[in-house]
């Protein structure tokens, strides 16, 4: 086992093909997770105008999931501290599908929201378990560029959720759309049954069981103390403000292009798909500078460029030019979400990672509950390309406890350093 984790974490090799489909793996399981999300929202006009749900109500309903996101990113980091990364992973999996599938048979605004809610328990769990496990199975070489990669996960899975709406609503309505999530289930078997446990996690449940230094798997209590409370509190308002943005105007970026914009339901489908494209090249761009050049430089850049890329997106009138800036909209928009995966990985200890990695962004995730109910309600009150203007200011505040968390490049190349010298001595032998 000692070996094998010495493996795991060797700068000098190259990725093996159990790190290349767990990598791999939890991409796929995140753009599952974001189309689940954005069912909602491309079926939102069809939903409202059924129901009657004014946009106050439906902006409840879009943020719905966060609420049980933010619970079930905390319990689930805790669980996978105490159990594993894959385990966990494969429960979350099964949980938000059983319930995405039961959500078309609601027939009421506090069963919709019931039924959102504990989808997000799962939801909220996927990425940062997932994440976690990427960046203790990879080289600490490319964490950023994995967590990059698996975050294109968030264009990917608008872009299916966008491309299954425009197949299924206008021929079958949008209750069937809901079924595809579904595949959960088998995706959660196949973790499972092919994922090994992190190496990294397998080590501290070993020192733990056997008493050594103190250790204990999944100890909140040490997120309250020290530098380690200082840098989740910084932690969750950065990834608070950032996500409150995206989500806010994302959940209403399809209205918005219908109503303000006057795009059809399916125009406005199509756009969400050239958008994502931008949005997955700006994602990989800024993996490979970060763990080239530093995690902080790259975000400072992608905070500012994403403030005045929304100033742009909401001040073009003509179709045709937002089209023709969609693509670039998401490369300025969401790269910085890029950052968190493998940056937080690295601000915390094995031993409560995944608590803190997936406590701090599902916080900062039930935060951004309010955003789809405030941007509706600003909306309301006067537009809704006010509303998506505003997130501007969300992007520019995060500046603040981005220049106070630490850098921890430097945190990498000593672990770089480290395992090269702990390898060597395997290797010969």
């Amino acid at each position: 086992m000692a070996n094998g984790a010495l493996e795991a974490y060797s700068e000098s090799r190259s990725l093996n093909r159990v790190q290349m489909f767990a990598w791999g793996f939890v991409w796929i399981a995140l753009i599952l997770d974001v189309m689940d999300w954005q069912f909602l929202a491309m079926s939102a006009p069809y939903v409202s105008k059924e129901f009657g749900f004014s946009m106050s109500s439906m902006g409840i309903l879009l943020g719905a999931p966060l609420i049980g996101a933010g619970i079930g990113g905390i319990l689930s980091g805790w669980i996978a501290d105490r159990m594993g990364r894959v385990k966990t992973m494969f429960l979350c999996m099964c949980w938000y599908s059983t319930f995405t599938i039961l959500f078309p048979f609601a027939g009421s605004l506090p069963q919709m929201l019931a039924l959102r809610i504990l989808a997000g328990l799962g939801l909220g769990a996927q990425w940062g378990v997932g994440n976690t496990l990427v960046a203790e199975l990879l080289p600490s070489r490319v964490r950023i560029l994995a967590s990059s990669t698996i975050q294109t996960g968030f264009a990917f899975g608008p872009l299916l959720a966008a491309y299954f709406s425009k197949l299924i609503i206008p021929a079958f309505g949008w209750r069937p759309l809901f079924y595809i999530g579904g595949c959960g289930f088998a995706f959660a078997i196949l973790a499972l049954l092919l994922i090994p446990e992190s190496p990294a996690w397998l080590e501290a449940k070993k020192r733990a069981v056997g008493g050594g230094a103190g250790i204990q798997l999944g100890n909140i209590s040490v997120l309250l103390k020290g530098q380690y409370r200082k840098r989740a509190i910084l932690g969750i308002l950065l990834v608070g403000a950032t996500v409150f943005a995206y989500w806010g105007s994302m959940s209403w970026i399809p209205s918005w292009l219908a109503k303000d914009r006057g795009m059809s339901i399916v125009s406005s489908m199509n756009y969400i798909i050239i958008m994502n494209v931008g949005g997955v090249i700006g994602f990989i761009l800024f993996g490979l500078i970060a763990d080239r050049f530093g995690r902080k430089p790259p975000a400072y850049v992608a905070l500012v460029a994403s403030t005045l890329g929304v100033i742009a997106f909401v001040n073009i009138r003509s179709a045709d030019l937002l089209l023709w800036y969609a693509p670039f909209y998401a490369f300025f928009t969401y790269p910085i979400f890029g950052l968190y995966g493998g940056y937080l990985s690295e601000l915390f200890p094995t031993e409560i990672r995944a608590t803190a990695v997936t406590g701090i962004y599902n916080l900062g995730r039930l935060i951004s509950f309010f955003g789809p109910y405030i941007l509706g309600w600003v909306a309301g009150i006067s537009t809704i390309t006010v509303a998506i203007g505003a997130t501007a200011v969300l992007y520019l505040l995060a500046l603040i406890p981005l220049a106070i968390l630490p850098e921890t490049i430097h945190q990498r190349r000593r672990e770089d350093q480290l395992s090269r010298d702990r390898v060597a001595p395997v290797e010969e032998a």
